[in-house]
């Protein structure tokens, strides 16, 4: 993490993420730096929008040096996994509700 900012990634440019959109842009603490989404128009959007490079894959994303920490705004069914392949790279993970479908899925470590 940089001292001033936090080095943001988005994983899923959907409906989610558009809410949240201008609580993130306008954040002086965060910075967004690259997203990943199936979606190539959402993608090339993002890339005009924020003047970054989008990856092709969640675990690119999650591999990305100049990322810390994942916003992660993909279809709920996705969710642990994707939290799960987060810290395994080490990053921090801010997630959309629900974090899990089931409960027993939220307590595995």
């Amino acid at each position: 993490m940089t001292a001033s900012r936090l080095r943001l990634g988005v994983a899923g440019l959907g409906r989610a993420f558009t809410l949240m959109l201008p609580t993130l842009a306008n954040d002086p603490r965060l910075q967004l730096v690259s997203a990943t989404d199936p979606q190539g128009p959402a993608c090339a959007q993002f890339e005009r929008d924020f003047g970054v490079r989008c990856v092709d894959s969640i675990e690119a994303l999650c591999a990305h040096p100049e990322v810390d920490a994942i916003y992660l705004a993909t279809p709920h069914a996705m969710h642990v996994g994707h939290v799960e392949l987060a810290a395994a790279h080490g990053k921090h993970v801010m997630v959309e509700k629900p974090m899990a479908l089931n409960l027993d899925d939220c307590t595995r470590s």
